[in-house]
Formats: structure tokens, sequence, C-alpha cells
């Protein structure tokens, strides 16, 4: 060999070397090897072959091109085959075979290095889940982890742990998972012995491996339609005895398992039956899994197995079945003031209640949160759905004794109700979004035309997230009088949202919302500020001194530890005095009748704002609250305001509401006034303060400045 050729293989071989061993794998070396080799030999097509199979190649099939081949040297029948047009020359030839030689080294220290980084983190997930085991970590969270292990160690593909159901022998039930999508995991909660891979690797106590599973004697018609290409499952042992079977499934390119892979599995399983041992009895772990830690209700995976089967049973029958969705009201309030433990035992308390409203026959659940479930069988009165609803309503309604104190929430549900389908949840959940917009404390039956409008709420809560960004938001103003003289007391704020597609949208269309998604606090933060700012102008421009302004706060402002600071600080950028500023709250928000919420409105009254009990009539006061809280006025709901002129009942009810106000030294304002017999009855009954569209409408601060100003009723009131 000449010195040129010399140096042309010695330059070749290192960039070789170099780019086979610093690639991250054994996938990036072949890649690098083919590259290379057929750019130093300029090859019409190299190939890697192992295994008797190409492992990777550029160019190949090489048709009627002489192939040469050079061993890897790695003990097997791996070889580097290079194609091309003329012969090798002699430094080439050399050069091929020490590329040869380099691969086979490179590829069993890629394969090292990788063996020994899925040994490690075996090791590490093994000891972590010992550590768990030992410090008593709950069981359902301990086997979730031995799931989630398996699945890191088989990367892509997705892990389950069936256990066998003592209530059921002959069943297994699905107690953790990882990886799998909603549609093929409701496939996979329950499962009989002998069915299935992991049916039969409790069956047969041993490991099953398939790498082809729709040609396989442990296929399942359903999985082989969703495609699943390979799966393997482990038995898992309790006192000698086959439980149940952690499982590994995959979708992807058909491989097989190989021996270190089978023993990785195995080794987890074993695991899993450690963290059983541990347990009092597989009972308790099926229970566990299946069931809520905190009410003892069927969980999420339990109540929707429950529910398959009542339609499977409904099909065959004459009844249908019925879903009821019921989501907790003003839950979050109670939680965040009294603290978790409080709002887990009023989730208890609810429970019992929702409980004692069913038959034995139906099932309650809770799917997390405040949110549970009601499952009815062989439903056939028009409306025996909605009874139960109501009952539910009713029950969840009452006062609930929470560390020395009586809270309030209430329940909105929704009802879907059919003989077949896998969506009776869903639809349960979008009928009872429907319930809670249209004021809470109800129930609804779903109709399709709810998808819709479930979409068009998805559309408005994004959209009104954007509105904040683009300060679409506004606020319009309605002038609150003296009834008995006419003069202007104050005005009262109102948010106002016009979207650039949709034009003016109502307040109730989307204050419940801002409610439900936690954007109300920083809505009633800007409104605050600027209603303060607004007051400020008019008192500069000639409004009389004493003017009154409202603002509505909504409960999740009160939520904010900062509230009282948020006020001052609007107080003190707007120049108004504190006094003339009325903050609203409902009915609702004060029943929740918290320490923290007390304190909260007693640092807003040491600032010397006012504040009034907005809606007063609708909700669930008391003597006994309006005592408790540093309440000032009275704002007398529109309903009573409504027929006082026409009903003799409506007249009582708005009476009582004046003498309260007047017994507890409060003012009464009357809300919702439209005609001049209501103004006149009001009068009568000694009201002080009252507005409504008989004065005038709400409206932007331009509008309402020349009233305001002015300071009388306008002529046409």
């Amino acid at each position: 060999m000449n010195d040129a050729a010399s140096s042309w293989s010695t330059y070749r071989l290192a960039e070789f070397v170099a780019a086979v061993s610093t690639a991250a794998d054994v996938d990036g070396a072949l890649d690098a090897a083919v590259d290379h080799v057929a750019e130093a030999l300029e090859a019409g097509a190299v190939a890697v072959v192992r295994g008797g199979a190409i492992a990777r190649s550029v160019g190949w099939p090489a048709d009627e091109l002489p192939a040469v081949s050079a061993p890897l040297g790695d003990g097997g029948d791996a070889a580097l085959l290079v194609a091309r047009a003329d012969p090798l020359a002699p430094a080439e030839a050399s050069l091929l075979q020490a590329m040869a030689r380099t691969l086979g080294l490179a590829l069993v220290n890629h394969a090292m290095v990788a063996e020994l980084r899925v040994r490690q983190q075996l090791l590490e997930g093994l000891s972590g889940i010992q550590r768990s085991i030992a410090r008593r970590a709950p069981l359902d969270e301990v086997l979730q982890a031995i799931v989630g292990l398996a699945h890191a160690q088989f990367r892509d593909e997705q892990a389950a742990l069936l256990l066998r159901d003592l209530d059921d022998p002959e069943t297994l039930v699905t107690v953790a998972s990882h990886g799998y999508p909603p549609e093929l995991l409701d496939r996979l909660v329950r499962r009989r012995i002998g069915v299935g891979v992991g049916g039969a690797a409790v069956a047969e106590g041993r490991l099953i491996a398939v790498d082809d599973y729709a040609s396989s004697p442990y296929a399942v018609a359903d999985w082989v339609d969703a495609d699943l290409r390979r799966a393997m499952a482990a038995p898992v042992f309790e006192g000698g005895e086959a439980i149940g079977s952690l499982i590994v499934t995959a979708f992807g390119p058909s491989r097989g398992y190989s021996t270190t892979e089978q023993a990785v599995l195995s080794t987890i399983a074993e695991h899993a039956g450690l963290a059983l041992a541990d347990a009092k009895t597989a009972q308790e772990m099926v229970h566990q899994a299946l069931h809520d830690s905190l009410t003892g209700l069927p969980n999420r995976v339990l109540f929707g197995d429950r529910l398959g089967h009542a339609l499977e049973r409904a099909e065959r029958g004459t009844g249908a079945v019925a879903v009821l969705f019921v989501d907790l009201d003003r839950f979050k309030t109670v939680n965040d003031s009294l603290g978790h433990a409080a709002g887990d035992e009023l989730l208890r308390q609810v429970a019992g209640r929702i409980g004692g409203c069913l038959r034995a026959a139906d099932t309650a659940g809770r799917l997390g949160g405040d949110e549970f479930a009601i499952l009815l069988e062989d439903v056939t009165a028009p409306d025996e759905a909605g009874e139960v609803a109501q009952r539910v309503i009713e029950a969840v309604a009452a006062p609930i004794a929470l560390e020395g104190r009586e809270v309030f929430v209430g329940a909105s549900v929704g009802i879907a109700t059919g003989r077949r389908g896998d969506e009776l949840l869903r639809h349960a959940d979008v009928a009872m979004y429907r319930a809670k917009t249209a004021g809470r404390g109800r129930y609804a039956h779903y109709h399709e035309s709810m998808d819709a409008e479930a979409l068009d709420r998805l559309d408005l809560e994004a959209s009104l997230r954007r509105a904040l960004d683009r300060n679409e938001l506004g606020v319009h103003y309605q002038p609150i009088f003296a009834l008995g003289s006419g003069e202007l007391h104050g005005v009262e704020a109102l948010v106002r949202w016009r979207d650039p597609q949709r034009g003016m949208v109502a307040p109730l269309a989307f204050v419940p919302l801002a409610e439900e998604t936690g954007l109300i606090a920083e809505i009633g933060r800007r409104v605050l500020r600027a209603a303060c700012m607004q007051a400020s102008a008019w008192l500069r421009a000639g409004a009389r001194r004493d003017l009154r302004l409202a603002v509505n706060l909504s409960g999740r402002q009160l939520e904010d530890p900062g509230f009282a600071e948020t006020v001052r600080e609007a107080l003190a950028e707007s120049g108004i005095a504190p006094a003339a500023l009325l903050l609203e709250i409902t009915e609702t928000v004060l029943m929740a009748d918290t320490e923290a919420m007390l304190e909260r409105l007693a640092a807003v009254r040491e600032l010397g704002v006012r504040l009034a009990v907005d809606d007063f009539g609708t909700g669930y006061s008391s003597l006994r609250c309006l005592n408790r809280f540093p309440v000032d006025v009275l704002k007398m709901a529109q309903p009573f305001v409504d027929r006082i002129d026409e009903d003799v009942e409506h007249r009582a009810l708005a009476r009582s509401i004046v003498d309260l106000g007047s017994n507890l030294g409060l003012q009464v304002i009357a809300e919702g006034i439209e005609r001049p017999e209501q103004l006149a009855e009001l009068r009568r009954l000694g009201c002080e303060l009252g507005q409504g569209f008989h004065f005038a409408v709400p409206g932007p601060a331009a509008e309402v400045e020349p009233l305001v100003l002015r300071g009388r009723v306008p002529a046409s009131g």
C-alpha cells in the first residue's frame, strides 16, 4: 500500500470511528455506519446484516452488483455488505474490514450502555416502589407507580395491572393503567380469567409474550379491531396463587419481546405481588382501587363499569337507564375558607345525604372533586329521574354542621336517560351545566341541542379570556333614587361586555361562567377600580357630595386574602370617601359563614366601606346571619317587586323585608321597579330607596352623567 492510499484509509477510518462511537445509541451507530461506508468506498449499496435480516441499508437491494462481505467480529453472524460495479482495491478491502470490526465493537458498546441504563432505571424505580411500600403509601398510589414503571421500561407501550375480583373470582378488574386512551381503557376494565393475554397469564400461572397478537390464540376481537400488534403479561402472585397480571401492549410495528424484556416485566410483577402482600387482603386492594377513599362510594372506574352492565341489562329488559350528574354549588368557597379538612367532611356528609335519597338497587359514585354521579336502573315513570334529582337537591340544600357552625351548599343536577350507548355520563354532565347556568339548585334533562350549547360555552369562555386581555369589558351604571323625594341617592355599577362578533353579551350568559372559571376575581377588580374612578369624576363635575356608588362583589373575590387591600387601593387612587362605596354581596355568599370571610368583610368595614345584601329574600338568609355579618343595606330582590301591586302574598313578603330593615336599622333598596303601581305600593310600605327601568335603564357613564349631575328622577319617572 503506498503512502497516499495509507493516508486516505487512515483519514476515512478515523472519521468512521468518530461517527459510530459518538452516536447516541445503536440505531444512530447503524445510520452513521452505512452513510460513511457508502461515501468512503463510493458504493452503490451498503447494508448491515444482523440475525439474518438487514438491520440498516442505503441503496439496497443492489441488483446485478457484486457484493463484498466483511464480518463485524462480534461473535455473531453480523456483517457489513458493500456492493458496487467495480471490485474493491486492496486498500479499500482493508478499510472495509477495519470499518466492520469497528462497527461490531461500537454496537456491542452501545448495547451494553443501553442495557446498563435500562437496568439502572429499573433498579431506581423498584427501589422507589419499595420505599413507598415501607412508608405505607396508599395502595392505589403504589400500584399506579408499578404500572408507571412498566410503561417507562417499555417506552411507547401501554401498561395495566389486572387483579382478581373476589366478589367474582373468575373476573379480573383493571386497578391501575398508564398510556391507554379512554375509549380503549373502557374495554379493559373487566376481563374474564383465561381470556386475553392478561387473563391467560393468570389462568396458566406463567408469563405470556405475543409478538403477533391478531394470529395468537389469546386474541380478543375488540383488541384486534383496535389494531393491537403485540402484548405481554406476567402473572402477579400472592401467597403462591396467581391473583392478577401485569400487562404491556403496543399498537406499533410488531417485534418480539426479548428474554431481557420478559425478565424485566416478571420482576416488576413480583414487586406488585409484594405490594399486595403488604396490604391486608387483595379484597381490600380491589375495594380501594374501585372506591373513593374519602366517601367510600364507587369511583369513576367502578361507576363506569356498573353503567356498562346496566345498559346491557336494559337492552334485554323494558326499563331505561338514567344517569344523574351532581355538581355542588359554592363548595369551593367553603373549602377555601374553612380548609380542606372541613371540605372533606362536607363531601362525606353530602355523600351520605345522596345515598339516603336512593333505592338499594341504585348506585351513587364520586367522580372526583365535588362531582357525584347517580345510576338509576329500570326507569319506567316519565320523570322518575327528575323526582330523584329533586330529592337530592333538597337534601343537599339543608344546613350542614361544620366545625360548630352551619354552612350551606347546593347542588345542580343533569339527567340523561336511555337504553343503550356509552355517552350517558357525558350527556348528564352537559345537562348539569344547563341547570347551573339556569340558576343553580335545580335539575335539567339532556337534549341533543345541549351539545351545541356546550361547544358554545367553550367558545364563550375563550372569548371571555380574550376580552380581558383586550379590555372589551366595560361598566354601565343604573341610578338609585329616594322613593319619597325622587332625589338621586347613588348609582350601581354593572359589568357589561360587548364582543366584536356577538355584540352585547347578556350578563346572565357570561357572569356565571366567569364565576365558575375564576375570571370573576379579575373582572371584579377592574369594575371596582373603574367605578371608583368614574364616581370621582362625577364628584369633580358637580354631582352631589353624598353620591353613593354600589358595586357587586363575588364570593370568589372574598377568597383572596388581600381583598381589603384591593379595596383600599381603589379608594386611594380615586380619592372618593370610603363611606361613598357600597359593596353588594349575595345571600349565598354570606351563607358560607366562614371566619376567613368574616375577617375580610370586617377589614373592609374598618376602611369605612358599607355592605349590602343583594337579592335579599331569594336565598337562605337568617337573622343570625344578618347579625353576624356587618351589613348596612338590604336590596329587596326583583321577584318580590314584580307582583307587589297585584298579589297579597308578594305584598306581605315585601312588607316583612321593609319591616326587617327598619327593626335592624338597615336601609332597604327595592330592585326592578318597572311600573308606577309598584312604585306607589313601595312608597306605601315605607321603602326608602329603589331602582329599575321605571326610572332609568343602565347605561354607559356618558349617557347616565346628565341624570347624575341633575340629581333627581327624570321627568318621565
